[in-house]
């Protein structure tokens, strides 16, 4: 005889949010469920630290009518503490939480996928939950600003120095190669592997051991750079990409041309935000709001 399947299997979110993203939260994780397989548990922690109770309402009235989800809400505060000198005009507090996923907060969890707010899930993200990660600690899709750069070859300054992308990543990451460096919007995360090799008290370290171009992504691409699995970039298909129209350098208009996907995983407003004004892909984002608002709110 076969052995019994389980009739559940559980995938774990985690997102991090403030007050300003609730909404578009809510919204990101309303399209989740609303596509996804519903033969699953969705166990989804996200953590904050200033989320007032009447912006928690939504997010907790998601629960109520998807039975398939649990949603438990962290309060970060002590944490924020650790990365307070961290933050960036460009980057909120937050993003740095998820450096949490590696601690003790998470200790009994195996695996856990992170996604950041300012996305839209059109995929079953059960079915990116579930990648063979080949031995990896960390999946992730290339980002695809950082090959425009390697492109492009544009300066910018860090801690004073002139550096291009290449640079920056030999000399001040310690990265020889960007070939696998992700973007750390939508990242699964296999725990057990990953505490192989680091923690979150040596990433909450490295952090703010100096000034990161990009934050905490630069420290979760040091830290892994020998660890790292890249899927699909349907499953964080930032919009960016969707810029190749009015690019008129005909390699970048290729480099994005390979880039582009048809059909969406994940969606991520990585640049402009559709909540704030016009945004590609956003007919996305305001389908999924309009429902919330109907269905739920």
């Amino acid at each position: 005889m076969l052995p019994i399947k389980p009739a559940f299997s559980p995938v774990n979110i985690c997102c991090a949010c403030n007050e300003n993203y609730a909404k578009p939260l809510a919204v990101c994780l309303y399209s989740l469920l609303c596509n996804a397989n519903k033969s699953r548990l969705y166990d989804i922690v996200i953590l904050h630290s200033d989320i007032t109770p009447e912006s928690q309402k939504p997010l907790l009235k998601l629960a109520e009518h998807f039975p398939c989800c649990s949603i438990q809400l962290v309060d970060m505060s002590d944490f924020r503490q650790s990365v307070k000198h961290c933050f960036r005009s460009y980057i909120t507090a937050e993003t740095n939480y998820r450096l949490a996923i590696l601690g003790e907060l998470f200790a009994e969890y195996d695996r856990v996928l992170y996604l950041d707010c300012d996305t839209i899930v059109e995929g079953d993200i059960s079915e990116l939950f579930d990648t063979d990660l080949c031995g990896n600690a960390v999946g992730g899709a290339k980002a695809v600003d950082i090959g425009i750069l390697r492109y492009t070859k544009k300066g910018f300054f860090v801690d004073g120095y002139p550096y291009n992308i290449e640079g920056y990543a030999k000399n001040f990451m310690g990265i020889e190669s960007l070939d696998r460096y992700f973007n750390a919007g939508v990242t699964l995360f296999d725990l057990k592997k990953c505490r192989e090799i680091t923690s979150a008290d040596a990433a909450v370290e490295l952090l703010n051991s100096r000034q990161w171009m990009y934050n905490d992504q630069d420290v979760l691409n040091m830290l892994f750079k020998d660890s790292i699995h890249n899927f699909d970039l349907k499953w964080n298909y930032t919009v960016n990409i969707e810029l190749e129209p009015i690019v008129s350098d005909p390699k970048i208009r290729q480099l994005i041309a390979d880039a582009r996907r048809s059909k969406y995983g994940v969606i991520h407003y990585s640049g402009t935000k559709p909540w704030k004004g016009n945004a590609p892909l956003g007919e996305h984002y305001h389908k999924y709001e309009t429902y919330l608002k109907e269905e739920i709110l």
